[in-house]
């Protein structure tokens, strides 16, 4: 069934081994040779996957991935079980805080391991057992400059204020857990966050 369609994917409720998963299938583009874009696709899942296994080497939790065809451009990983934090953040509470703060925690892992998630929507983290799994590396990359972390960190501080009344204790919150995480080189990162805003009120 499918579960989301967009530009350059499709997500769809599957089963492996008799097991819930999710497929992910990145979609044909018409508009490209079909060598090339049989290789560019083959290309990005391998890097999304790579991506995915770094960071779970890293303490952040991915789903898990149960394989990975790179014939039909698609990969199969499980369904994970639980609400996403953006639902969980909507509802407020004690449990909203905790989840903004471990959601500053895992992207100072993913950092501080040179990753680049591109896309932290809380709508990209579900909360299972009262731990946070990330999906959709899809946009992600390696990079270890406080630009590239700046800008990541700026997504999500939009992210949460486009999404949420209480955004500013939420991404307070987060900052805690950054700075929990990341030591020391999270006042930089932070810090290049205000530069970032200051650039896009001056345009």
């Amino acid at each position: 069934m499918l579960v989301k369609r967009g530009a350059e994917a499709e997500l769809r409720t599957t089963e492996f081994l008799g097991r819930p998963a999710i497929e992910k299938y990145r979609k044909v583009k018409s508009y490209r040779l079909e060598v090339l874009d049989d290789e560019l696709r083959r290309s990005r899942i391998r890097h999304e996957t790579r991506l995915m296994a770094e960071a779970r080497a890293a303490g952040v939790a991915v789903p898990i991935l149960y394989d990975i065809n790179l014939l039909e451009n698609k990969i199969v990983m499980e369904f994970v079980e639980g609400p996403t934090a953006k639902e969980v953040l909507d509802k407020g509470g004690p449990p909203a805080m905790k989840v903004a703060g471990a959601i500053g925690e895992i992207v100072g892992r993913l950092h501080r391991a040179g990753i680049i998630h591109g896309d932290l929507t809380t709508s990209n983290m579900i909360v299972r057992d009262a731990r946070i799994v990330m999906i959709d590396f899809s946009l992600g990359g390696k990079d270890d400059g406080v630009e590239a972390r700046g800008v990541d960190l700026h997504l999500l501080k939009e992210a949460l204020g486009s999404a949420h009344a209480r955004a500013a204790t939420y991404y307070r919150a987060a900052l805690k857990g950054y700075r929990q995480t990341m030591g020391k080189a999270a006042e930089d990162v932070i810090s290049k966050v205000k530069e970032i805003e200051s650039r896009g009120r001056y345009t």
